[in-house]
Parts: C-alpha cells; sequence; structure tokens
C-alpha cells in the first residue's frame, strides 16, 4: 500500500485554489470598471457556419509565462491530473495574467476613493 503525503496534497490544493480564487477576486473587479459592451456589427462577407468554423479552428492563444506557471504545476503534480486539466489550469493562468495586466494599465489619481468602505 502506497502512502500520499498529506502535506504535498495541501500544498497542491493551495496552489490550485489560489489560482481559482484570484480569477474569482480579479473578475467583479474588472467588471465594474468597465463600461457597457458594445455589439460588434456582424461582417456581411462572412457566414454565421464560417465564423463558427474558425472559432472552432482557432483556440485562444495561452502566454509563455501561463504555460510555464501551469508547468510547475504539471511538474509537481502532473501525475494526478490530465492533460485537459492542466490545460485549464493554464488557461486559468492565462487569464489571471491579463487581469493582472489590464489592471497595472488602470491609472489611479491620490484623490480616486475606493468602491467600498472598510468598517472593523
Amino acid at each position: 500500500m502506497m502512502h500520499r503525503s498529506k502535506t504535498d496534497r495541501r500544498r497542491f490544493l493551495k496552489a490550485v485554489g489560489l489560482a481559482g480564487l484570484s480569477s474569482a477576486l480579479a473578475a467583479p473587479g474588472l467588471t465594474t470598471a468597465q463600461g457597457p459592451a458594445t455589439p460588434a456589427k456582424p461582417d456581411s462577407a462572412a457566414t454565421p457556419a464560417a465564423a463558427d468554423t474558425a472559432k472552432a479552428a482557432a483556440p485562444p492563444e495561452i502566454a509563455e509565462d501561463a504555460r510555464v506557471l501551469a508547468g510547475v504545476i504539471e511538474r509537481r503534480h502532473g501525475q494526478h491530473l490530465t492533460k485537459e486539466q492542466l490545460e485549464s489550469i493554464a488557461r486559468d493562468f492565462d487569464g489571471d495574467l491579463k487581469a493582472a495586466k489590464r489592471m497595472r494599465e488602470v491609472k489611479l489619481a491620490n484623490a480616486d476613493e475606493p468602491d467600498f468602505t472598510f468598517k472593523a
């Protein structure tokens, strides 16, 4: 019988949990900062079937930094994860990194007030 260390499992769950938590916390903050989305004009030359085929053929590109971070997870815990799970982790990291970049682009002045008031 193989004995698995609880420390390894805890460390893995903490790493994966932080990835999910950071994306969950970043998404609501970004949606309030953005204005309403404007619908895109459909291209008269493209048909809906062609657009669906193009979406299916070209998955979104994942940044190299996100792949490297997912590689750390794969190196440490890859024996317990499928390729689909590792790809999902890489996409999550990519979304987190893109959200962090968008947050850094928002310029705040000294007089800008926070969205909420903290009271202890």
